[in-house]
């Protein structure tokens, strides 16, 4: 995977505004205008930008010429795709699946490296999103270092490996049975969800990506109760609120709900061997307080906290560790910012635990987390 260097000189605001400058050029929708709208909340904001964007993607695809292919799939309901990413009250990131050694390079980065990593994935988006056939978004993905955007993307791309293709082939026939309006449809969700992080002049926010390397589905429990504040679930904000959260399905359309997948293991040391990641995002809200929470992922195995936080006066951190049923959220929140770090790593009942957010100081961060089995 390349990170993007030559755009390091650039702050988030800037790089976002350069691609959505070529957004509007390319495809007519103006991302800046929405984003500026003051009259709209930023979850209505990502919601109309998320539509706007694949209106115009879907009617340049369908238009004579365009040279679009595999638009529809036969066996797969499209429709119910797209309104579950689209049509929510909270605006969910789907997951993200790479194979293990890539995981483990993302998982390696510290300090600086965890921001432009984040970044990098924001301009690939961008590419993607112009991809017109599934050859095209299959060199796309492995350039981005990802294998498929979505569960059900990858649950195709895991049968087509499993079949015996080769990595890029399953791609191709994983976003074919799936369809392009969908592989496109989950890509401007994510897309959006980036740009309008780096766009908002809020001073502290922060971007997170968790990996999970384990063989256990992770879901946490509850967590649209706690996306303002409330105590209700296994999300606590303590400050501020949860704009973009992850979630997708075990496999298919109608299997269960999960924040982040279970990996998938096609044999020992094997290249192929996938593990999946969620994305979340979470803002201030008005006043002297940052961003600052804790989710717990839980298992019929396992329960892991996972702070984040980017307080308003004090240093940004992170940290990890296993929690019992039934202790009180706030508590885990308090207990685990007193020991939060910029970069932690522990091992606790045979679970490699490690956090890392890009810098102690700064209101617009990054991290990146990680539970591995």
């Amino acid at each position: 995977m390349e990170l993007l260097s030559n755009q390091n000189h650039l702050t988030n605001r800037q790089f976002a505004e350069q691609i959505m400058e070529s957004i509007k050029e390319r495809h007519g929708v103006d991302l800046y205008a929405i984003f500026s709208n003051d009259a709209l909340s930023e979850r209505k904001k990502a919601r109309l930008a998320r539509v706007r964007l694949l209106e115009a993607l879907l009617t340049e695809a369908n238009e004579p010429n365009s040279g679009a292919v595999d638009l529809d799939a036969a066996d797969f309901d499209q429709d119910t795709a797209l309104a579950q990413m689209l049509d929510t009250e909270i605006d969910i990131e789907p997951n993200l699946s790479l194979t293990r050694s890539d995981a483990n390079y993302v998982m390696s980065l510290r300090g600086d490296g965890v921001r432009e990593y984040l970044t990098m994935l924001t301009k690939r988006f961008e590419n993607m999103q112009t991809a017109k056939t599934p050859g095209q978004l299959a060199i796309e993905l492995t350039a981005s270092g990802l294998i498929s955007v979505g569960v059900p993307m990858a649950w195709e791309v895991i049968k087509a490996l499993r079949a015996g293709q080769a990595v890029m082939a399953a791609i191709r026939t994983g976003i074919s049975n799936i369809g392009m309006k969908t592989a496109i449809g989950a890509i401007v969700v994510v897309l959006v969800g980036f740009l309008l992080y780096m766009f908002l002049d809020n001073p502290k926010k922060i971007l997170g990506m968790v990996i999970n390397d384990t063989d256990e589905h992770l879901v946490v429990k509850n967590w649209e109760k706690g996306v303002d504040g409330k105590k209700d679930g296994d999300l606590y904000m303590a400050f501020g609120h949860m704009a973009n959260f992850m979630q997708d399905n075990e496999s298919g359309l109608v299997s269960p709900k999960v924040q982040i997948r279970a990996r998938v293991n096609f044999g020992p040391d094997e290249p192929d061997n996938l593990v999946f990641a969620g994305i979340y995002f979470a803002d201030r809200n008005v006043g002297i307080r940052g961003a600052e929470g804790v989710m717990i992922f839980s298992s019929p195995k396992v329960r892991i906290a996972h702070l984040f936080a980017v307080p308003y006066f004090e240093d940004n951190g992170t940290w990890m560790g296993f929690v019992n049923d039934g202790e009180d959220i706030e508590k885990i929140y308090k207990d685990f910012y007193a020991r939060r770090q910029v970069s932690m790593s522990r091992t606790e009942r045979n679970y490699k635990l490690g956090a890392n957010v890009n810098a102690p100081r700064g209101g617009v961060v990054s991290c990146i987390a990680s539970i591995v089995q």
